[in-house]
């Protein structure tokens, strides 16, 4: 019986190259869902080395699939020792047309790696911009000799080579603490910004690592601190795995955190745009998971196109037990969704083994495919080990056997670590796989019929804008239409501009069962003709159209006098005899000649002009404050006036501290001394010696001769070996020395 469908199925696949096309819906019927694919790679499985010794070694950790159906998998790639090459790891992209072969369109043979800085270098997220420029995120070692990681994005030209306008060569590195820096995703917002996410060592513990990006690889100052946002949970180890933007341009990170004992859980933070916690999920931004009351670790984020938010990931349920699969789904609150499993949880035993990473995929009818890699136990290999989720939470039987598919790629060691979703809605799976032949692991991909439920899915078709052309201060209509009907809850469509004159509401909503929704475009006064981008963003596919605004043919009203909108002192307060400088912000541009703002000072202790000018054209000036000694503290408040609106700041005055005495034991090797910068200590080992300094002095201590020293007390190295030991002085404190 197998082998006369397998007969039919070849008939079929010949009568099909010749274009005779009766046999389509038959052919497809035969496809169950979780089937290997045949059109890829001939056996729905395709294996990719990248160097030529055979012990050297790659692997898939990230996928991403392109508008036109080409798949870009990242990952490492490493060099054997006999290579000659070294043995560091380096970003490894491949690219693959529709049927598994390598595109040769890309580098020349479909392969394309790049050595960041001789160390060990890991991508492990990609994406694929509009315009089919692919970013790669990982790490990378500082230099060969470093432990120290850092951010690492590399931005490839469609061809495959780096792209000389992000970064420097088509590289971006990013140091949050001077330590263990790692990215694990990347994510585009609609305007073209890059999201990445990772964790970060502050020398204490890990944490969410946030950074964003402009399109020219140089970080974004609205985002965050200088463009990095870091997050603790509990203060221990957290970090995050995976991150994705709302339609509405909020950002979500998944990853895990622990919060001391035995447990980690699974960890989810949402950002505003500026890269603040957003107060309205979950408690402060923040919201934690636990299974089983053990190690829960959250790898793979999903947003539904109803804002609620899927994180997978492993729970390992006892001491001895066996990992699950471990999804939770989250209301746009971050509340559990009692909806999905009874309680917003679900888990699944697939196999024994140890803890691994899990990647999921979202279905276009709502059906979660997740996939990591256990062990078959009929052979005790590693092999992919796929299971398909229904929109509620449980198993989809008819997916593979009972919900569950496992695919031996090559032998013994199949790893999967990444998952995606087809347009046609297929499943395609990457990881590793070991070769025997190599003696290593190459590059592994395996792609999956759906069934009838994940195919196909709606992408955005188009978005047009009627009229094209308005006078500014006239509002025009855009539609959004998709590929096909919008799935349950509808389709939300991202929407961005690029132009302060045309402004566009953040999304707007598909219905679901439609196919095109309406916006409306607002535009403001210009002075010349202006052309705005608008650019919409759905399930991975952007579309954009322009809009021409047009100044009016009467001239527009003279501009409303500036009036003073702030005025801020910095710094607030200040030791007697200092100063301070005094800022006036205008509500606009100051006219011509200048505007004069008048000032004032309520107490002796500080001295400010009676007035400073914001230059014609500017919106601020600033203005120093003089500040004689007091003997207490003295609140001096400080106003400005201008264009009929007052504005106040307080200036606080304080008295010169008292000093604070210092006192250095230096022990260890005979011979040596401890001395401080500023001068005060030099204390030989056997001796204590001390000096008074002023509160809130910076004091640093280092042995004569540069030697280690193991510092304890008020300036402390905790137990370990260092050159200096550094600290503010608040009051009376002691230091010990041992001189190594």
């Amino acid at each position: 019986m197998v082998l006369a469908i397998l007969t039919l199925y070849r008939a079929a696949m010949a009568l099909l190259a010749t274009g005779t096309l009766f046999l389509i819906c038959a052919s497809s019927a035969w496809a169950a869902a979780g089937d290997l694919d045949s059109t890829f790679g001939g056996d729905g499985k395709v294996t990719t080395p990248f160097f030529t010794e055979a012990n050297d070694s790659a692997t898939v950790y990230a996928i991403a699939v392109q508008p036109d159906g080409k798949i870009v998998a990242a990952g490492s790639a490493s060099r054997s020792q006999q290579s000659g090459a070294g043995s560091g790891s380096e970003f490894a992209l491949a690219r693959y047309n529709t049927d598994g072969s390598l595109d040769t369109s890309f580098s020349g043979d479909g392969k394309v790696t790049k050595d960041i800085a001789g160390g060990q270098d890991y991508a492990y997220g990609v994406v694929v911009q509009p315009d089919g420029k692919i970013v790669a995120v990982g790490s990378a070692n500082v230099n060969a000799a470093s432990f120290y990681t850092r951010f690492t994005l590399v931005r490839f030209n469609p061809d495959g080579s780096p792209d000389s306008g992000f970064g420097t060569a088509g590289v971006v590195s990013t140091d949050f603490f001077g330590t263990e820096n790692v990215a694990t995703s990347v994510a585009l917002q609609a305007d073209g910004r890059i999201v990445v996410a990772g964790s970060a060592h502050d020398g204490i513990g890990r944490r969410f690592a946030l950074a964003r990006y402009n399109v020219d690889g140089s970080l974004d100052a609205s985002f965050g601190t200088g463009g990095k946002v870091t997050t603790s949970f509990f203060g221990f180890d957290d970090g995050a795995t995976a991150v994705a933007v709302q339609a509405n341009g909020k950002i979500v990170a998944v990853g895990s955190a622990y919060p001391g004992g035995a447990n980690n859980q699974f960890a989810v933070a949402r950002y505003n745009a500026d890269g603040s916690l957003d107060a309205s999920f979950g408690t402060g931004g923040k919201v934690t998971t636990d299974f089983f009351g053990r190690n829960d670790l959250g790898h793979a984020l999903l947003l539904q196109s109803d804002d609620k938010i899927v994180a997978a990931g492993m729970a390992y349920p006892v001491v001895g037990g066996i990992d699950e699969y471990a999804l939770a789904r989250y209301n746009p609150d971050g509340s559990l969704d009692n909806s999905f499993s009874g309680d917003g949880k679900t888990t699944l035993v697939f196999s024994s083994a140890y803890l691994r990473r899990l990647a999921a995929a979202l279905q276009q009818d709502g059906k979660i495919v997740a996939v990591s890699w256990g062990v078959d136990g009929s052979t005790g290999f590693d092999v992919f080990s796929l299971a398909r989720f229904n929109s509620d939470g449980g198993l989809d039987l008819d997916f593979g056997a009972g919900g569950k598919v496992t695919t031996n790629v090559l032998g013994s060691q199949n790893q999967a670590y990444a998952l995606a979703v087809q347009a046609d809605g297929k499943i395609v799976a990457a990881g590793s796989a070991f070769d025997p032949s190599r003696s290593h692991s190459v590059f592994a991909l395996t792609r999956y019929d759906a069934g009838a439920g994940g195919s196909p899915a709606a992408a955005l078709s188009s978005l047009l804008v009627d009229p094209g052309s308005v006078v500014g201060g006239v509002s025009s209509a855009g539609t959004v239409t998709l590929t096909a009907a919008a799935p349950a809850g509808g389709a939300l469509v991202a929407l961005a501009d690029d132009s302060p004159a045309a402004t566009v509401p953040a999304s707007v909503r598909v219905p679901e069962g439609a196919t095109t929704a309406t916006f409306s475009v607002a535009t403001t006064a210009v002075a010349t003709s202006t052309t705005a981008t608008l650019t919409g963003t759905y399930n991975g596919v952007s579309r954009a159209r322009t809009l021409t605004i047009t100044p009016t043919t009467t001239a527009p009203p003279p501009p409303a006098q500036p009036a003073l909108s702030g005025l801020v002192v910095s710094p607030t307060s200040v030791t007697g005899g200092s100063a301070s400088v005094a800022t006036v912000t205008l509500t606009g541009a100051a006219p011509a000649g200048g505007a004069t703002v008048t000032l004032a000072a309520s107490s002796p202790a500080t001295v400010i002009p009676g007035s400073v000018t914001v230059p014609a054209g500017a919106t601020a000036a600033a203005v120093t404050i003089t500040t004689s000694t007091v003997a207490a503290p003295s609140a001096s408040t400080i106003t400005g006036s201008y264009g009929g609106a007052t504005r106040t700041a307080t200036l606080t005055v304080n008295p010169a501290p008292a000093g604070a005495t210092l006192t250095v034991r230096a022990t260890g090797r005979s011979g040596e001394s401890v001395v401080s910068s500023p001068a005060g200590i030099n204390a030989k080992v056997g001796t204590t010696a001390s000096a008074s300094f002023a509160v809130n002095t910076v004091v640093t201590l280092r042995a004569s001769n540069n030697r280690d020293v193991i510092w304890s007390g008020s300036c402390s190295s905790g137990g370990n070996k260092a050159k200096s030991c550094t600290f503010t002085i608040k009051a009376n404190s002691s230091v010990t020395g041992n001189v190594q």
